[in-house]
């Protein structure tokens, strides 16, 4: 009888185990990079819930736009929004992480709608010729806009693929692994027929962790997500979970 008794009391003198904290993080569709359809969310998202797992807390992902994605780290309501690329207009209202992954951006095109395409170019006032479908709120917006190239809005990356077989754009800037992926799987059979400029947009650049200044506990969080990202750098873990993702990636001239 004292048995059950005393096991009472002890369960309510005991105190409760504390759950690990949870720490929110805005993102959007962006395959191979994230996708709630890719196991573990893809090799970015992989990459932030191992580094948070490191850290002590457990990464809790929102699929949004990138617009609202950028609004909600700006009103606190999300840690951090990803995948990002650090830019100086970006660094003036957010911080970055460690990079995660570098990429390089190249200029696509369909071989059987573009019969002279660029075989290279020095500077981008040399492709002031073609049509360019380009993104809202992309980085190389402002940098188009300095060269005056002849853009066209795209509702996204998958509608710049279409626009390019049916002709109506020349040329669509995409990162490397994405551009693939989309041939891969918008356009499966012709792949042959798709090809890249080999001269990059840009140089190999950062896909970070975009953090907000106004998040709850954000100086603390900030801190342990990066020193943990940088231990993943440091002992080949963020290399591995690339490979993983991409075992044949193989840039295609």
């Amino acid at each position: 009888m004292w048995r059950p008794l005393l096991l009472v009391l002890y369960c309510l003198a005991a105190p409760a185990r504390a759950e690990t904290p949870a720490i929110d993080f805005a993102t959007g569709e962006w395959p191979p990079y994230v996708s709630r359809s890719f196991t573990a969310d893809g090799v970015f998202a992989d990459m932030v819930r191992q580094a948070c797992r490191r850290a002590g807390y457990i990464a809790r992902f929102h699929y949004m736009s990138w617009p609202r994605a950028e609004a909600e780290i700006k009103a606190g309501r999300a840690a951090a929004a990803f995948p990002y690329r650090p830019t100086p207009e970006r660094a003036l209202s957010f911080d970055f992480s460690p990079p995660l992954i570098h990429s390089s951006s190249y200029f696509f095109y369909y071989k059987p709608r573009l019969a002279h395409p660029p075989a290279d170019f020095r500077s981008l006032a040399d492709l002031r010729a073609y049509r360019i479908g380009v993104q809202l709120g992309y980085w190389y917006q402002p940098l188009f806009r300095q060269y005056r190239l002849n853009t066209l809005n795209t509702s996204d990356e998958e509608s710049a693929i279409k626009l390019l077989r049916a002709g109506h754009l020349d040329l669509a800037p995409l990162t490397l692994e994405r551009g693939l992926f989309l041939i891969r799987t918008q356009a499966a059979g012709h792949e042959q027929d798709f090809a890249y400029i080999p001269t990059p947009l840009d140089k190999a650049t950062s896909l970070s962790l975009m953090y907000s200044r106004s998040y709850p506990n954000i100086a603390k969080l900030r801190p342990a997500i990066d020193q943990a990202l940088q231990a993943m750098q440091a002992d080949g873990s963020l290399h591995a979970i690339y490979q993983r993702n991409f075992p044949e990636l193989k840039p295609r001239r």
